[in-house]
């Protein structure tokens, strides 16, 4: 600010001025010389406010003060004219001018009391105006009085009201000066007119008055110096003050976002600890999960391959025994293990694809309707060996819907893997379909439509399922009533493949209402078919495994080239390639079936690759090598053991098998891709 500038500017003018040759008139002038104004005027206008407000008070006091001693010299006079006959003639009319000043003071008094004495022009004009006034009465009564008490008793007034000025009433020097010079000035003229004081007298006295002014000046000079310093002063360290306050609050602000910051930090990481709690206790419990389904899967594999191994065993024996019809038995009994442990594989590969999220949804538009009826015709066998009765109730509809039967009920879902959870409820509904029921073993499907979704209902009047088992149900090889895990009544997998489809499916959902002894109701809420999109519209094609078995002679007479690393499943495919007539040539490697290419005379019919081949090759290689041999599309059967093998964008999901199947399942894929292609 400038009040800095300034006092910078006054230092270094002092110590230039002490360290110059006229440093005693330097000192003089400092002494001297009124202090100069601050180079800013708002500055100075806060400096003048700043110094009427402090001294108001102490002025009211000098001026009462000055008052009374004006009135006591009254006292003083009333005594001198009843002790000397010589002043007593001229008593009326100076104590005529001491009741006038003493009015003038009283005046001043009043002013300062009523007026806003803390403005220092306003409080300068009163003070100075009494001053001057009273010092025109001093000179008039000096100027009545008889020689010599005009100058013993009169002129020395002046002395104590020049100190009083200087000393008293904390008045600028610039005003102080300018009132002394004045008032000298007019002493001096009306002695130089009137010579009312002798002299010597006179000249002695003025010149104790002018030392007076001096001495008097000098100090006022310094005071007011001092006091714009200490304003100065006053005012730095107000800024200071508000500096450090400033930074103070701003220290404190900090202080609470580090407070804030560290308890959300503590927070975070507390989060954190428990996520990561919550996370490792997830971990190991899906390890644990993991495990007993290892376990469970094992064990359950052990069994048919058990069995298997005992059937083929036999027959072998059977055989060597001559034996035609025991070791044809034995061979069906064998067959059915192997169908078995090919039915729990697939089931286990099923559920780890879907968990692993291997299985990308393909959404479309499929009539539920047709699929519940296709699906029911399907497991009609089955339920009449159980003895159950399956039903399916026809479409029900809500209050401001036409009952129209016949109407599909178009949903959005997808349509390979919706007809496998009906199918696996349905199935599961029979297997636990009580016959000993009022009415026989029934298992009722029905349909509902909304206004937003569609619901399948597949309601059974089994055993039911108490609250408590409604969750463990649908865990791997979870079977109520079936703790001896007979694989007669299933597999143990059912239930937890249509959960995990029903969560992987977009606006799907499972519920689950049972009465222990009176039955299940499963029901599953798919979300209806955007109008527009059911202009196309894919049905899912009958699971092969559930249709009647194909003849392999239907086969007889392809032309099939077989890509296979693994000897054992190669030879197995030959051989059964052989005995249903199917003409084929064979390669374990994308490099051989290259070569095989080159070679053949005729363009095959169908190609069966395994998914990863030597050398890095996969069956996308084989299809790019049947793209760039042939011009026209030749089919491509994929048989694959991973679970995360994926021909996504290059061959459609039915054009994908995975071991170990069974063999109606490959004749009844065959036949379909074969028939496809001769359409085309």
């Amino acid at each position: 600010m400038n009040i800095f500038r300034f006092q910078a500017s006054a230092e270094s003018n002092f110590l230039k001025r002490s360290s110059a040759p006229g440093a005693i008139r330097a000192w003089l002038v400092d002494m001297l010389c009124w202090p100069a104004r601050f180079d800013d005027p708002r500055v100075e206008q806060e400096f003048t406010e700043d110094y009427g407000r402090r001294f108001a008070d102490f002025r009211r006091a000098a001026l009462v003060l000055g008052t009374l001693i004006w009135v006591c010299f009254g006292y003083w006079e009333i005594s001198l004219a009843r002790t000397s006959p010589v002043f007593q003639p001229y008593f009326s009319e100076i104590f005529t001018f001491r009741c006038a000043g003493a009015l003038v003071a009283g005046i001043g008094i009043v002013l300062a009391f009523r007026l806003d004495f803390q403005r220092d022009t306003l409080a300068h004009w009163i003070l100075l105006g009494g001053l001057a006034g009273m010092c025109l009465c001093l000179l008039v009564q000096t100027l009545l009085a008889p020689r010599p008490f005009n100058f013993t008793h009169f002129f020395v007034g002046f002395y104590l009201i020049l100190f009083y000025q200087f000393g008293f009433l904390r008045l600028r020097a610039k005003a102080t000066l300018m009132l002394t010079v004045c008032v000298i000035a007019v002493i001096v003229m009306a002695q130089l007119l009137t010579h009312a004081i002798e002299s010597d007298n006179f000249a002695a006295g003025m010149f104790y008055l002018l030392n007076v002014a001096v001495l008097g000046h000098s100090v006022n000079v310094n005071a007011e110096r001092h006091v714009r310093d200490r304003y100065v002063a006053v005012q730095a360290l107000a800024q200071g003050n508000e500096a450090l306050q400033r930074a103070n609050a701003e220290l404190a602000q900090k202080h609470r976002d580090l407070e804030r910051a560290r308890r959300d930090q503590e927070t975070k990481s507390a989060a954190l600890i428990a996520l990561r709690e919550q996370q490792r206790e997830a971990a190991e419990q899906a390890s644990r999960a993991k495990s007993r389904f290892l376990a469970a899967a094992a064990h359950d594999l052990r069994q048919p391959m058990h069995a298997l191994n005992l059937f083929l065993a036999a027959a072998d024996e059977a055989l060597e025994a001559r034996d035609v019809e025991a070791s044809g038995k034995l061979i069906g009994e064998a067959r059915k293990a192997s169908v078995l442990t090919a039915r729990l594989f697939n089931a286990v590969l099923d559920l780890s694809k879907l968990e692993s999220g291997h299985v990308d949804p393909t959404y479309t538009s499929v009539d539920l309707n047709r699929v519940i009826e296709e699906t029911i015709e399907q497991l009609a066998a089955f339920a009449q060996s159980r003895g159950v009765a399956l039903r399916y109730g026809k479409t029900r509809n809500t209050p401001n819907t036409p009952n129209t039967q016949q109407k599909p009920a178009w949903v959005r879902t997808d349509a390979d893997w919706m007809p496998r959870v009906l199918s696996n409820l349905i199935a599961n509904g029979i297997k636990y379909a009580d016959p000993s029921k009022v009415g026989g073993a029934a298992v009722i499907v029905g349909l509902v439509r909304m206004p937003n979704y569609v619901r399948v209902d597949v309601i059974d009047n089994g055993i039911g399922i108490a609250p408590e088992h409604w969750d463990s149900i649908f865990q791997p090889f979870v079977q109520i009533g079936n703790p001896e895990r007979d694989r007669e009544k299933g597999l143990g997998l059912g239930l937890s493949i249509v959960n995990a489809v029903v969560s992987l499916l977009e606006g799907h959902r499972l519920e689950l209402k049972s009465i222990e002894g009176l039955g299940s109701r499963f029901s599953v809420r798919m979300p209806v078919a955007e109008p527009f999109a059911l202009h196309d519209v894919e049905i899912s094609p009958a699971d092969p495994a559930l249709s009647p078995a194909p003849s392999p002679s239907s086969l007889r007479g392809l032309y099939v080239l077989l890509v296979e690393d693994d000897s054992l499943v190669r030879a197995s495919m030959e051989a059964l390639f052989a005995l249903w007539g199917v003409l084929f040539d064979s390669a374990r490697s994308v490099a051989e079936f290259e070569a095989l290419l080159q070679e053949i005379e005729r363009v095959p019919d169908l190609v069966i690759s395994d998914y990863r081949l030597p050398e890095m090759s996969s069956a996308h290689d084989v299809i790019r090598l049947l793209g760039e041999h042939f011009s026209r599309p030749v089919p491509c059967l994929v048989v694959t053991g991973e679970a995360g093998a994926s021909t996504q964008g290059v061959l459609p999901e039915r054009c994908v098998l995975s071991k170990p199947l069974s063999t109606d399942v490959l004749i009844a894929r065959m036949l379909e891709l074969t028939e496809a292609s001769a359409r085309v």
